[in-house]
C-alpha cells in the first residue's frame, strides 16, 4: 500500500492526485469508476443507435438533450467486442461528453489511493487506477481521457484506426502496431508471458488467496472476485501460499481462472510467430508472439509465451492426472 500512496502523489492533467469521491460501476466483470465531479447523469437502459461505422471504444450513439453523444463500452479498453446494452453514466470533460456503459452501478466511494495505470494502452480513456475498499482496483475513466474517444460524426473506413485527439489537442496518428492485437505482458518465475486483452477478464493486485478445503493440486487456492470464487493457478510453484499476490484472471470454457503473476509489464501489440511449433511443454502456452516487424533471427528479438485460459485448463488438468499418479 506504501507504493500506492507514493504513486498517488502523481497528478493527472486537470485532476487532483487523490480523488475525493468516485462513482464506481461494473462492466463485464471489471470494476471501473469516474470522478463524481465529472458525472452529469445516470440513465437506465437508454435506446442506443448504431454508430454506423467501426471505431475503437464506441459501441453506440446516444441522443441526449438534442445532441449525439458517443456511448463507450469500457470493456473495449481490453479489446473485448463492444456490446450495445446496459445503463449509461454520462460524464463531462474538456473534450465534451461521453456515455459510459455499465452493467451495475456500485455507488459513490472514496478511494484509498490513486496510481497511474501504465498497463492500459495509450488512447484508451483510462489514465489511472483507484484502490477502493470492498471493490479493489478500479480503472478510472475521467474527463481528461475523453479526448481519446473518436467523434461520432466522423465516418471511418472499415479496418481503419482513426487518429484521436489527446487532451492537449495533438492527434495520435495510426501506426503499424495498431494492426496487431494488444497483449497484457507479465512475468512468472522470471519468464515473459502475454495474454491477449480480449482473453483477460480482470487484473487483481495484492489480492489475498485462501485455501480450498479438500482441494487437490494443482488447484489448492482461490480468490474472491466481486463475490465469485475463482480458482488460482500457479505456473511457478503449485503449493505456494503467499499472504497476497497479483493475478491475471483469464476466461475459459469452465469459467474464469486466476493466474498468479510476479509482475505486470507495459502492454504491447504482438503478432503470433507462425514459424513456431504448434505444441509447447509448458502448461497454458498457446503459441509464441513477437513485436510486429521483428525478425525471428534477430538476437535482440524477444519472444513472449502467449497464455490462454483454455490452454491453462487443458495443461493443468493433464498435470493433475500425473500428480494423482505420483507415489506418496
Amino acid at each position: 500500500m506504501a507504493a500506492d500512496a507514493a504513486a498517488a502523489d502523481t497528478t493527472a492533467a486537470g485532476h487532483p492526485s487523490v480523488l475525493a469521491s468516485v462513482l464506481a460501476f461494473e462492466r463485464r466483470g471489471q470494476a471501473f469508476c469516474c470522478p463524481t465531479a465529472d458525472v452529469l447523469e445516470i440513465i437506465e437502459e437508454p435506446a442506443l443507435d448504431d454508430p454506423g461505422y467501426p471505431t475503437p471504444l464506441v459501441a453506440g450513439v446516444l441522443l441526449y438533450q438534442d445532441r449525439f453523444v458517443a456511448a463507450v463500452d469500457p470493456a473495449c479498453i481490453f479489446d473485448h467486442v463492444p456490446e450495445r446494452r446496459g445503463d449509461v453514466i454520462l460524464i463531462q470533460g474538456p473534450a465534451g461528453a461521453v456515455a459510459l456503459l455499465a452493467d451495475s452501478v456500485l455507488g459513490f466511494r472514496t478511494p484509498a489511493a490513486l496510481a497511474p495505470a501504465p498497463w492500459i494502452p495509450a488512447g484508451r480513456i483510462c489514465r489511472s487506477a483507484a484502490v477502493i475498499e470492498g471493490i479493489g482496483r478500479a480503472f478510472v475513466l475521467a474527463g481528461d481521457g475523453l479526448g481519446d474517444v473518436p467523434s461520432a460524426s466522423r465516418a471511418t473506413a472499415p479496418g481503419e484506426f482513426p487518429g484521436t485527439a489527446s487532451c492537449s489537442g495533438r492527434r495520435n496518428e495510426p501506426d503499424a502496431a495498431h494492426a496487431a492485437p494488444m497483449h497484457l505482458v507479465f512475468t512468472v518465475a522470471g519468464r515473459l508471458f502475454a495474454a491477449q486483452y480480449s482473453d483477460v477478464q480482470r487484473i487483481l493486485y495484492r489480492q489475498r488467496p485462501f485455501r480450498i478445503p479438500g482441494a487437490l493440486p494443482p488447484i489448492d487456492f482461490a480468490v474472491d472476485v466481486i463475490g465469485a470464487i475463482v480458482p488460482v493457478l500457479d505456473l511457478a510453484k503449485a503449493d505456494m501460499h503467499p499472504a497476497s499476490a497479483d493475478f491475471v484472471v483469464l476466461s475459459s470454457s469452465v469459467g474464469p481462472l486466476a493466474l498468479r503473476v510476479d509482475g505486470i509489464e507495459r502492454p504491447l501489440a504482438l503478432v503470433r510467430d507462425v514459424t513456431e511449433p504448434g505444441w509447447f511443454p509448458a502448461p497454458g502456452v498457446a503459441g509464441i508472439a513477437r513485436k510486429p516487424g521483428s525478425d525471428a533471427a534477430e538476437p535482440k528479438d524477444r519472444a513472449y509465451s502467449v497464455i490462454t485460459g483454455e490452454m491453462l485448463l487443458r495443461g493443468l488438468t493433464a498435470g493433475a492426472a500425473l500428480w494423482e499418479g505420483r507415489p506418496s
